[in-house]
C-alpha cells in the first residue's frame, strides 16, 4: 500500500488542470414525420412513460401588419376557443372538463393535451375549433373589454412603458414587432377582421405538428388523417417587411415617469441572427458571460458591486425577420447614469478584453447541463425537428450541440462580442424620473435627448417645470424655512403631541410621541381607556384595536418609518419619496402651487397644495394603495414648545373612507 501511495504520488500533480475529455455524444432519437395531402407536416415523439398524450400545431405565417387595428390577431388565437359552428363556448368547455384536457390557442398556434385514452375527444375538439371556430360578437366585446382594462393597468407600468418605446425605436410602427396595442386599436377591431384573418391563414399547408406521448406513429397518422385530414389547404400571403435598420449612432432615448423613484434601462438595438446560424451557439455562450444569469457580469457589477439594482440582466435573441440585443436593468435614481456607465464598459469590455478561460468553460458547462436537462422532455425533441424543418436548418444540428459547444474558445467569444454588441449604435431606452434627464445626455452621440410617451410617439423636451421663475425645489425650501427652517428640523430629537377628536359622538383623545429617527407610538384613547395603538420600533411595527393585534411590514411600514423620523422632510428621497411642480392655481382664494408627489415606486401619488404666500401645506389628496383615496387639510401653524421654532398645524381635517375626522392639538412639545 505505502509502495502504490508513493507512486501515485509521483504520477499525480495536482497543479496541473486536467484536460478537458472529449464533448458527450448526444443519442438524439429522431422523430417520425410524415406530411397529409393537405401539407400539414406532422412529427411524432414515442413517450410511453405516461399515459399522456399532446398535440401542437404552429403556423409558420407572416401575416400583414394589424396596423390601426393592433390586438386582432390575439384576439383570433382567444375565439378559437370561444365556441363553434356546433359548440357555443359553454359546450366546449364542459366537454374538454369532462375528459380533463387541456385546450389552448393563440394567433398562430393552438395546443391541446390529454390523456391517452381520451385522444379523440381531444382531436374532436381541436379539430372544430380549428376548422369551424363559429366568432361571436358578444365573445368578441368580451375580450375586448378585457384588453382594455389591462392596458389600463400597464398605463403607468414601466416595463409596459419600456417594451412599447423599445419595439418602435428598433422596428419602426410599421413593422409587426414595432406595433403596439391601445385602447384605441382595440375598439377599431370588428368581428369581420378577425373572421378574414383566421379563414387567411389557418391553413395546414403552413402548418407543423408536433405529436408527442403515448402513442406510436401508425396510430398517429391514424388520428391525424381522420381529424385533420378535411382541412383545407389554400394559398397563404406572406407579407414582405419593411427593412429594418440598426441605428447608426447611440441614441438616448427617455420617456418620462412622473413620481418614478427609480429608472427602468433597456440597452437595445435589432441583430441580424438567424435561428441555426453558425454564430447562434456562440453568441449564445457570450451572451451568458456578459449577462444572462446572476453570474453574469451585469449582475455582479451592478448588484453584487455597487448595490444599485435587484438584477441586471442581457439577451440576444435570434429570429427568422430580425432578432434583438438588449441589456436590461432596474435602478434607483440617483444612480441612473452610473448604471448606463457601468452596462456600456461591461459591453467595450467584452469586445476588447479576451474572457478568463475557466469563466469560459463554466458557462459552456452550464450551457451543455441545461441543454441535455431539455431533452429530458419529448416535446423539446418534437420541436427541436419542427425547427430543422422550418428553419432550414442542418439535419444534424442538435446532435452535434454539444460537440459545438465545447468548441467555443476565447477567441471566439471577443470576435462575437465585435460583431453583435455594439455600445457605439444603440438606443438606450430609460423610463424614470425626469429629475435624472439632464444627466444621461452624455451618453448620446450628439449629446442630445429624445422623449418619448408611453407609445412610442415622439413628444416635446419635459424639462422640470418652472413657474414665475420658482421651481419645485424652490417650493420645497420654502416650505422648510416655514415650519421652522433646517436647523430646528435636524435639531428634533422627539416630539409629543396631544390631541382630540369627535368619533361616533363621542369626544376621544389622540396621543402621538415620536422619538426619532425610528420610534412611534400612537393612541387613541376614550374615557381613560385605549381603543386603539400603533407602534412602531425601527424595522418592526404593530397596530391594535379591539383586541386584535397585527404586524405592520412591507409599504405600510415604510410609511409609518416616515412619520417616525422628524427629520423626513429633509431627505425624502430615503423613502422613495419625489416631488415634481404641476402649476399654479386658487384654492379657497389663495394663490397655491399645486405639487405631485409619488412614493412607493409610484404606487401611492399625492397632490399637495402650498400656499404661495406663506410657504406652507394646507391640503393633500392622496391616492395610496393601502388606504385608498384621503383628503387632508391642514391648518393654524403654531411653534411648538422647545422645538426652537419649529411648527406643526394644531388643526388636521381629514376624509377617508368615507368617514370625516377633524383632529385639534391642545398641546405639542419637542425635546
Amino acid at each position: 500500500l505505502s509502495l502504490f501511495t508513493a507512486i501515485h504520488a509521483q504520477t499525480l500533480d495536482r497543479s496541473i488542470r486536467p484536460k478537458a475529455g472529449p464533448a458527450p455524444e448526444i443519442h438524439l432519437g429522431d422523430a417520425e414525420t410524415f406530411t397529409l395531402d393537405n401539407g400539414l407536416k406532422v412529427f411524432v415523439v414515442e413517450n410511453h412513460k405516461m399515459p399522456i398524450v399532446t398535440y401542437s400545431i404552429q403556423l409558420d405565417i407572416r401575416p400583414e401588419t394589424e396596423g390601426d387595428k393592433v390586438g386582432t390577431y390575439d384576439f383570433v388565437g382567444e375565439l378559437l376557443t370561444h365556441g363553434t359552428e356546433k359548440r357555443n363556448k359553454d359546450q366546449f368547455d364542459q366537454e374538454m372538463d369532462e375528459i380533463g384536457a387541456n385546450i389552448g390557442a393563440g394567433s398562430n398556434a393552438i395546443f391541446g393535451q390529454s390523456l391517452s385514452k381520451f385522444q379523440g375527444q381531444l382531436l374532436d375538439l381541436m379539430s372544430d375549433a380549428l376548422m369551424h371556430a363559429q366568432f361571436k360578437q358578444t365573445e368578441l366585446d368580451k375580450l375586448k373589454k378585457q384588453t382594455k382594462s389591462g392596458l389600463a393597468t400597464q398605463e403607468n407600468d414601466p416595463d409596459a412603458m419600456l417594451q412599447n418605446v423599445s419595439g418602435v425605436l428598433n422596428f419602426g410602427k410599421n413593422h409587426p414587432y414595432g406595433e403596439i396595442t391601445t385602447e384605441q386599436t382595440v375598439e377599431n377591431v370588428t368581428l369581420s377582421d378577425c373572421n378574414k384573418y383566421y379563414h387567411t391563414y389557418f391553413r395546414p399547408n403552413v402548418a407543423y405538428m408536433a405529436v408527442v406521448g403515448d402513442i406510436t406513429v401508425a396510430e398517429a397518422k391514424k388520428m391525424v388523417q381522420q381529424y385533420f385530414g378535411a382541412w383545407e389547404r389554400a394559398d397563404v400571403p406572406k407579407t414582405n417587411y419593411p427593412a429594418v435598420v440598426p441605428p447608426a449612432k447611440t441614441t438616448v432615448d427617455f420617456v418620462s415617469r412622473p413620481g418614478a423613484v427609480q429608472s427602468v434601462i433597456a440597452i437595445t438595438y435589432p441583430v441580424a441572427l438567424q435561428p441555426g446560424a453558425p454564430d447562434v451557439i456562440k453568441v449564445r455562450a457570450m451572451n451568458e458571460i456578459l449577462g444572462g444569469s446572476s453570474q453574469g457580469r451585469l449582475f455582479l457589477n451592478l448588484r453584487e458591486k455597487h448595490a444599485w439594482t435587484y438584477g441586471a440582466y442581457s439577451r440576444i435573441n435570434p429570429d427568422d425577420i430580425m432578432g434583438t440585443a438588449q441589456l436590461y436593468a432596474k435602478c434607483r435614481n440617483v444612480v441612473t447614469d452610473s448604471s448606463i456607465d457601468q452596462m456600456l464598459i461591461e459591453m467595450n469590455r467584452l469586445r476588447t478584453e479576451p474572457v478568463d478561460q475557466q469563466i469560459l468553460q463554466n458557462t459552456l458547462n452550464y450551457m451543455s447541463g441545461t441543454f441535455a436537462l431539455g431533452l429530458e422532455s419529448p416535446q423539446t425533441i418534437a420541436q427541436y425537428a419542427i425547427n430543422i424543418e422550418r428553419y432550414n436548418m442542418p439535419k444534424d444540428y442538435y446532435k452535434n450541440y454539444l460537440k459545438n459547444v465545447s468548441a467555443v474558445n476565447v477567441s471566439e467569444i471577443q470576435a462575437m462580442a465585435e460583431k453583435y454588441i455594439h455600445p457605439q449604435q444603440a438606443h438606450i431606452v430609460v423610463v424614470g424620473n425626469q429629475s435624472e434627464a439632464a444627466k444621461l445626455k452624455k451618453f448620446s452621440a450628439d449629446e442630445k435627448l429624445l422623449y418619448y410617451d408611453n407609445y412610442g410617439n415622439p413628444v416635446e423636451a419635459q424639462e422640470s417645470k418652472v413657474i414665475n421663475g420658482i421651481s419645485i425645489d424652490d417650493v420645497l425650501s420654502k416650505y422648510i424655512n416655514a415650519i421652522g427652517g433646517k436647523a430646528a428640523i435636524e435639531g428634533l430629537k422627539d416630539l409629543t403631541v396631544f390631541g382630540s377628536m369627535d368619533m361616533g359622538g363621542s369626544a376621544v383623545r389622540v396621543i402621538q410621541i415620536v422619538a426619532s429617527p425610528d420610534k412611534l407610538l400612537q393612541t387613541v384613547e376614550s374615557n381613560g381607556n385605549i381603543m386603539q395603538k400603533m407602534i412602531i420600533n425601527g424595522d418592526k411595527g404593530y397596530q391594535e384595536a379591539q383586541g386584535q393585534k397585527q404586524e405592520i411590514s412591507g409599504d405600510g411600514l415604510n410609511e409609518y418609518k416616515q412619520e417616525a423620523d422628524l427629520q423626513a422632510d429633509l431627505h425624502p428621497e430615503k423613502y422613495g419619496i419625489s416631488y415634481s411642480l404641476n402649476d399654479m392655481e386658487k384654492l379657497d382664494g389663495k394663490d397655491v402651487y399645486n405639487v405631485f408627489k409619488a412614493s412607493n415606486n409610484g404606487k401611492d401619488r399625492a397632490t399637495q397644495y402650498y400656499d404661495v404666500a406663506t410657504g406652507l401645506l394646507i391640503k393633500e389628496i392622496s391616492n395610496s394603495a393601502d388606504r385608498g383615496l384621503s383628503i387632508k387639510m391642514l391648518s393654524d401653524d403654531k411653534e411648538v414648545k422647545g422645538g426652537n421654532g419649529y411648527k406643526i398645524p394644531f388643526t388636521v381635517e381629514t376624509t377617508e373612507g368615507g368617514m370625516d375626522r377633524k383632529i385639534e392639538v391642545q398641546s405639542a412639545r419637542a425635546n
